[in-house]
């Protein structure tokens, strides 16, 4: 007898262990491709429909192929309102997403910076009562902040007045909230305290530690707030349902829900509208999403 063939026995073991974890991983990816084939069958309807006739939107399954690409539908969705097309909606609902997106990330990373990094009297106390305020329904504030901007007098408007136009929709957010706050905050208490004394000690102030040092180093958690808050923003129907008065002041959110209400049954117009509505997330996650991982992973690491 060889003097390796008793050590084939021993290997079985480790074979059947491999096989199975082998048979697991397979088992793991199969649901999850057919999970992301499920969450995938709305959008897909979105598409067909917006490329099918009304008879045909009627008359056939959710998911058959139309008979050919109607993109007719596209552009009567874009010219349904007359004078005040589609891409009117759309480019308001872009500037105000980017604004959002632009105060939100500068407010946030500023004070998320100071309760960080800034030691000062009261820092904890303060930031307690700053998450306090997540829990409070944004129902609840919505009748006060409506007064609030009806009270207070508005210089970039002609009336004086904010409500009936676009500011309250973006101008807050140039004041930070909660919610980015503590999620910069979490990351910023992961970078090593050492660049920032090392920074210090090379006579940086605190805004050049900010700024060179923090900032830097935080593109994948500013990366992931900005989706979420261009997306919140972007998707938000009650706030510019609130304030707006006027049609070419509209947001996506809102003219597609005029649209539903003015022109009842038109699916395909409807679903080509919502796929156009979906064109900047698409592109914003596409553009961000190594970023957006990586800064879902590693946020929140230390407390």
């Amino acid at each position: 007898m060889s003097p390796g063939r008793p050590s084939a026995p021993a290997n079985r073991p480790h074979g059947r262990s491999r096989s199975r974890v082998v048979a697991g991983r397979v088992a793991a990816y199969a649901t999850l491709i057919a999970g992301g084939l499920l969450m995938m069958i709305p959008f897909l309807w979105m598409l067909l429909t917006s490329l099918k006739t009304r008879a045909e939107v009627f008359g056939a399954p959710p998911l058959s192929l139309p008979s050919g690409p109607h993109w007719e539908n596209y552009e009567r969705m874009w010219n349904a309102f007359g004078d005040v097309t589609f891409g009117t909606f759309f480019l308001n609902s872009l500037k105000i997403a980017s604004l959002n997106t632009i105060g939100e990330l500068f407010a946030c990373s500023l004070a998320a910076f100071a309760f960080a990094v800034i030691p000062f009297r009261g820092r904890r106390f303060l930031f307690g009562i700053l998450m306090a305020t997540l829990i409070i329904p944004f129902q609840v504030v919505l009748v006060p902040n409506f007064v609030l901007w009806r009270t207070l007098p508005n210089p970039f408007s002609e009336s004086g007045n904010f409500i009936g136009t676009q500011e309250p929709l973006w101008l807050g957010a140039f004041l930070g909230g909660a919610f980015g706050i503590f999620l910069l905050r979490q990351f910023f208490l992961a970078i090593p305290t050492e660049l920032a004394d090392a920074a210090r000690v090379d006579g940086a102030n605190p805004w050049q530690v900010y700024r060179y040092v923090y900032l830097p180093l935080a593109r994948p958690a500013l990366a992931t707030l900005a989706i979420f808050i261009f997306m919140w923003s972007w998707n938000d129907l009650l706030i510019p349902l609130i304030y707006l008065r006027d049609l070419d002041q509209y947001t996506t959110t809102v003219g597609l829900a005029f649209f539903q209400g003015q022109f009842v049954g038109k699916w395909p117009e409807m679903m080509a509208g919502a796929m156009v509505s979906l064109v900047p997330m698409i592109t914003l996650f596409v553009v961000a999403q190594k970023y957006f991982v990586r800064g879902i992973a590693l946020t929140g690491l230390k407390g």
